[in-house]
């Protein structure tokens, strides 16, 4: 079963999946979380390897170069034909990820993000040819958007401005107008969100335990 949560910066997806890591578990799930930027793709594998390299280097860049490539990396690595191009990797390098986790090891895959938020990454400016790649996206189980206006986002992850999540925030609601079986979930009350996850996680659960979990959900018998 694959599970994915989409959102705004500061819209409490790693809380929420902390949340429903604990609750599958305790439900007889085994479950692996994986962070869209961090763990999958050729960024995150990137990032990875600058990171090591610095560590390995034991001291910063000066702040010259810091700004030089803080520039390329605007101007060119996260540009929107490059990132464009690496898109149909992703989906191949994510397929092995899944297929290994899901399949082999037979566990739940829950997504800390997923290619609907690098669609979004893509939408600004121009949706240009995002169709294609939304028609390639597999789609998951359970697909959540986490659903928390700019202003609250702001005030919970300071680190980004009011006015950058604003202008986020409209291609969220595109991109997942899109999504088959997509489901909003409300986070203002953070338990209201869970128990509406649960419950959407639940209903769609395979097999015998899904069968229980629906029973304890409320949604079946």
């Amino acid at each position: 079963m694959l599970i994915t949560l989409s959102g705004l910066d500061g819209a409490g997806k790693s809380t929420l999946i902390e949340w429903l890591r604990d609750a599958l578990e305790t439900n007889g799930h085994h479950v692996t979380v994986l962070h869209m930027n961090h763990d999958v793709g050729v960024y995150a594998y990137l990032r990875r390897l600058r990171d090591r390299l610095m560590r390995s280097s034991g001291r910063p860049q000066p702040r010259r170069l810091r700004t030089g490539r803080d520039r390329l990396r605007r101007a060119i690595i996260w540009g929107r034909t490059l990132r464009w191009c690496i898109y149909p990797v992703d989906l191949l390098i994510f397929a092995l990820y899944r297929t290994y986790v899901e399949k082999l090891r037979k566990r739940v895959l829950v997504m800390d993000r997923y290619f609907y938020d690098t669609l979004v990454d893509l939408s600004r400016g121009s949706e240009r040819g995002n169709r294609l790649l939304e028609a390639l996206t597999p789609v998951p189980d359970v697909a959540a958007l986490v659903d928390v206006p700019p202003e609250t986002a702001a005030l919970r992850k300071a680190e980004y401005s009011l006015a950058y999540l604003s202008e986020r925030w409209p291609f969220y609601q595109s991109v997942f107008s899109r999504v088959p079986g997509g489901v909003r979930i409300p986070n203002s009350e953070p338990t209201l969100a869970r128990r509406m996850l649960w419950r959407v996680v639940a209903a769609r659960m395979p097999g015998p335990l899904g069968r229980r979990n629906r029973w304890l959900a409320g949604t079946g018998s």
